[in-house]
């Protein structure tokens, strides 16, 4: 272990030594640009170049974000679901794209508030300290960390397959918004290109490549919150660097909820010539914090305890992970080729303890450790030909990636984090590998109407030593296809019109599935899915709907992380999403956009009497604005306000236990000076119920009762301010809309 730890520290050390002395070497002089050789494309296919992309025009002065002439709220441009791309916003899916423009608007204390006011998205934090939020679309729970969005970090899978914590298990705090260029997501299983966890969707997150700025941002704010972030990047010299290092501490809301973390981000392009591009990246993340469990509803409510108690002063998270990847990319999109190769290591311990915590009420011991040390590595190729075959525009994209995790997971019960002999619940390694192929299909055969394909087979193979019990290691090799069919009619330039059909699937876990159901065969869970919708854009406004129904073949649920895993059956999810919005204001300079976007979904079981599918709002809504203002003399003023409304949510099988429907403000207002200088502040409000974000059923999924209800409380109002500085590092630092 303390090997591969050196290796990491090693290679993070040199990735950053040879970035600031590459960074420093002046550019005396323009390289020279290599003509992109030409396809030669396969008889009769003709090949379509991607146009020539327009150079940035200078802005007179320098802020903050977004001074562009148009599209300062948002993506400028994206492709179209009747363009030939291999874009999200092609696809005929319902799906969301923001760029960094628009999220340096949002009020952000912590990665799930990236995705709170989306559309159809359901963001639940558990409040104990550092580990994955409950992030949920298309119906599923928020009580599995995320488990059911497959998610991407500059195309390196997050989803941890086989975790000893919750089946791909999904923890995006290693990443910093900051260091975000663009975020895709596609609602529903219905893009090629995501195998496992793709059940309610996916999430794709591209990093920058640089910023033509060096800048040092601090802020604090509520429960002892403070934050240091620093960041270098260049594009002077042969080499791009782009460093980024944050320092993060809270004291937390509740008692035993502080966290303290450290995270560093070193990325480096090196151009090839001809638009290629080879990019290394190194990470190292390192987080310790306390855990103040969750508490019973009921003695919340009728004032026994306060909001603020902890169950054991000695439950708590840490964890430490360091990545490599590489990426290579070749041709402009239309025609491009990409390489992807990773590696990381991370090692993860949770302490947690369900007891019950009363006044007066002797609390036995039952916390326990998770324990898990995991080495991943893996690839990915990835091709996209586009071009006219018989005279129909067509493109065709295709690739492979490969997997493989080597995990050691152990549990036990503890005492004030001491193992208390002969409680060991898990010991065992498991290597698991992930081979898949896939490939899509776009055809045009009448400018109006685009016909897409697309099929994706994963095979999967584990290898399980079991040393509690080596009879009980099951030897298994699932396949998988995951075939998707779509269909984009545009009548008219401004509407769009679209229907498709996807499976997805999520593989099944070692260590909570396989071991524990054996010599049962438990198979990946599978899912298909079948949508309609429409894209309306004139001018200002654009307005989506889109209506699905997803049935799921042999569903799990768990709960919560330690808590049997109960065999659903066959489930099946109806739902709509609507989504719109309007720019009041939209000037060169200047821009006022307002936005809402309301979700509603019936998931319930096929088989049985008990119906409902626990820990899903029935409905979710947001109503915002977001603002980017030119205040004269090069000043600006920029943010965002919105109020979201959560549904209630059946607790049990029955529907006889919810949550309560509640409501979150959230606002963000920042003041940029042309000097480099800018401040903000920001706030989160809860005005009615605060037991409501995260509430979990510990027994019986179908006949608990009211004292089984347990909570996670949140703060009522949380307020964060900063100020951060910046100076140009680039030649091109001055040009306009540099991410």
């Amino acid at each position: 272990m303390y090997r591969v730890n050196r290796i990491y520290t090693a290679l993070n050390c040199a990735i950053l030594l040879f970035s600031v002395c590459t960074s420093l070497l002046p550019a005396f002089a323009e390289e020279k640009a290599s003509p992109g050789a030409k396809s030669t494309p396969l008889p009769p296919v003709q090949v379509l170049q991607d146009a020539p992309a327009k150079k940035p025009a200078i802005a007179k002065k320098r802020g903050l974000a977004g001074s562009t002439a148009t599209g300062l709220l948002g993506v400028e441009t994206l492709p179209g679901r009747a363009d030939l791309s291999a874009s999200a916003s092609a696809l005929p899916a319902a799906s969301t794209t923001i760029d960094a423009r628009r999220l340096v608007l949002a009020p952000v204390a912590s990665y799930g508030d990236i995705f709170r006011s989306l559309p159809g998205f359901n963001v639940a934090s558990y409040g104990q300290g550092a580990i994955g939020y409950g992030m949920a679309m298309r119906g599923y729970s928020d009580g599995d960390h995320g488990r059911d969005i497959a998610y991407f970090i500059d195309g390196v899978p997050v989803n941890e397959i086989s975790s000893i914590h919750t089946a791909n298990y999904a923890d995006l705090n290693i990443l910093i918004p900051e260091t975000v260029q663009s975020i895709e997501v596609i609602r529903g299983p219905f893009s090629v290109e995501a195998g496992d966890s793709n059940l309610g969707g996916a999430v794709f997150i591209t990093t920058k490549s640089f910023d033509p700025y060096a800048s040092l941002n601090l802020s604090g704010g509520s429960w002892g919150t403070g934050r240091g972030l620093a960041a270098y990047g260049s594009n002077n010299g042969s080499f791009v660097p782009y460093l980024v290092t944050e320092l993060y501490h809270t004291g937390g809301y509740r008692d035993n909820s502080e966290i303290d973390r450290y995270n560093t981000f070193n990325k480096v392009t090196v151009p090839l010539g001809g638009g290629d591009t080879l990019t290394f990246r190194a990470q190292a993340y390192g987080t310790e914090s306390g855990a103040p469990g969750y508490i019973s509803r009921d003695a919340l409510q009728s004032g026994l305890i306060s909001p603020t108690t902890a169950v054991n002063s000695t439950d708590g998270v840490s964890k430490t992970l360091q990545n490599f990847v590489v990426n290579y990319t070749s041709g402009p999109a239309a025609q491009q080729l990409t390489g992807l190769f990773y590696l990381s290591h991370d090692i993860k311990t949770r302490y947690s303890d369900f007891c019950e915590s009363l006044p007066g009420k002797p609390v036995p011991s039952c916390q326990s450790i998770q324990d898990e040390e995991r080495e991943a590595l893996g690839g990915k190729l990835r091709k996209v030909w586009t071009g006219e075959v018989a005279g129909m525009p067509v493109q065709l994209l295709s690739g492979a990636s490969w997997r493989t995790d080597f995990i050691g997971s152990f549990s036990a019960s503890t005492l004030d984090r001491a193992v208390l002999p002969g409680t060991t619940t898990v010991d065992m390694s498991n290597t698991e590998t992930d081979l898949a192929g896939f490939a899509q299909l776009q055809v045009k055969p009448v400018s109006w109407l685009k016909l897409t394909g697309g099929v994706r087979f994963d095979q999967f193979f584990y290898q399980i030593d079991n040393r509690l019990n080596p009879a009980t290691e099951p030897d298994i090799a699932p396949g998988i296809w995951s075939p998707k069919a779509g269909a984009a009619i545009t009548p008219f330039k401004w509407l769009e019109l679209y229907a498709n059909y996807g499976q997805g699937f999520r593989s099944p876990d070692a260590v909570t599935e396989l071991v524990p159901n054996y010599p049962l065969a438990v198979r990946p869970f599978k899912i298909e899915s079948e949508e309609v919708g429409a894209k309306i854009q004139t001018g200002r406004f654009a307005a989506q709907a889109s209506f699905y129904k997803s049935d799921a073949q042999n569903e799990a649920y768990q709960p919560a992380p330690g808590l049997p895993v109960t065999l659903l059956g066959r489930t099946r999810r109806e739902g709509y999403d609507l989504d719109a919005r309007y720019a009041v204001l939209k000037e060169r300079e200047s821009e006022v956009a307002l936005f809402a976007n309301y979700a509603a979904v019936d998931a319930y079981r096929l088989d049985g009497s008990h119906n409902f599918v626990p820990n899903v709002p029935v409905h979710t809504a947001n109503l915002g604005v977001d603002f980017n203002l030119a205040m004269g003399g090069g000043e600006r003023l920029l943010g965002q306000a919105v109020i979201g409304f959560i549904g209630k949510k059946y607790l049990t099988e029955d529907g006889q236990l919810t949550t309560s429907p509640f409501e979150r403000l959230s606002a963000k207002v920042a003041y940029a000076w042309p000097s480099g200088w800018s401040a903000f502040t920001q706030a989160a409000w809860y005005p009615g119920d605060r037991y409501s974000e995260f509430a979990i059923n510990f027994a019986d999924p179908v006949h608990a009762s009211a004292a089984d209800i347990y909570t996670a409380p949140v703060p009522e109002f949380t307020v964060l301010a900063g100020i951060s500085y910046r100076v140009p590092t680039s030649r091109l630092a001055l040009e306009e809309g540099l991410k």
